[in-house]
């Protein structure tokens, strides 16, 4: 069964964990991957459906090094980087999704920017 974003309530609890168990093992290879490399390391969740979300936290860089580490990941994938501005002032939220046809994963690089912080 192809990875889907159906609601859970329609998809089989087996094909949900197996789509858990094939992304947990490229989170193992990507945790690798960006160590060999010297990608900034991430925040790593793994959602219902399979999909891996990287976020660069604001508790772990400043908001210059959240902006560097979605695009480095994202340019070593060869994705871009989506940046929105969300109200006046308040936050800037970063998304880079990606998916990859060989193992059948999809995810996304993420950082949310608190940008009356970014001053201080």
């Amino acid at each position: 069964m192809p990875q889907t974003d159906t609601p859970t309530d329609t998809v089989p609890a087996a094909a949900l964990y197996e789509w858990q168990r094939r992304a947990q093992r490229h989170l193992a290879d990507l945790i690798a991957h960006g160590a060999k490399h010297g990608l900034p390391p991430l925040g790593w969740s793994l959602a219902t459906n399979g999909n891996l979300i990287g976020t660069a936290d604001s508790l772990s860089y400043t908001a210059a090094q959240q902006r560097a580490a979605v695009k480095q990941w994202a340019d070593h994938v060869g994705v871009p980087v989506d940046t929105d501005l969300m109200d006046a002032g308040g936050r800037e939220e970063l998304y880079a999704g990606w998916k990859d046809d060989e193992r059948r994963t999809r995810g996304c690089f993420r950082a949310t920017i608190f940008l009356h912080r970014e001053g201080a």
